[in-house]
């Protein structure tokens, strides 16, 4: 079985040597993220959460300290404003990453597949 999948294995790697551009500009059209070496983890980047501003200031602590903490909290609110449209980007991300690791397993099982049938075959 080693060897038949180390024979696969090259067969595979031999057609995409051969036909050069054409075997990836096929499987560009639907996405991927086959290497030439290790298969790569998502290059998606979480949003961070923001940091709520402290504790409201009491009503004696002056007009100051007040504004200082108004503009503290619209400083939040922009804030998770970008990092709920950085959640939207990295939900996107992850999405298209697992969407092409799943169409390379369909392209890899139906090269296995055929490779299997024309060795099967007399």
């Amino acid at each position: 079985m080693r060897k038949l999948l180390a024979g696969l294995f090259g067969s595979l790697l031999g057609v995409m040597l051969a036909t050069g551009p054409s075997f990836a500009q096929t499987f560009a059209q639907t996405g991927s993220n086959i290497g030439l070496s290790d298969y790569p983890g998502p290059k998606c980047t979480k949003p961070e959460k923001p940091v709520q501003p402290g504790a409201e200031p009491s009503m004696d602590a002056g007009p100051a300290a007040i504004d200082a903490y108004n503009a503290q909290v619209r400083h939040f609110n922009d804030a998770v404003k970008s990092y709920n449209q950085g959640q939207t980007d990295f939900n996107a991300c992850m999405k298209a990453y697992v969407d092409n690791g799943n169409a390379d397993m369909t392209r890899i099982k139906q090269r296995l597949d055929q490779a299997v049938s024309d060795a099967n075959r007399p």
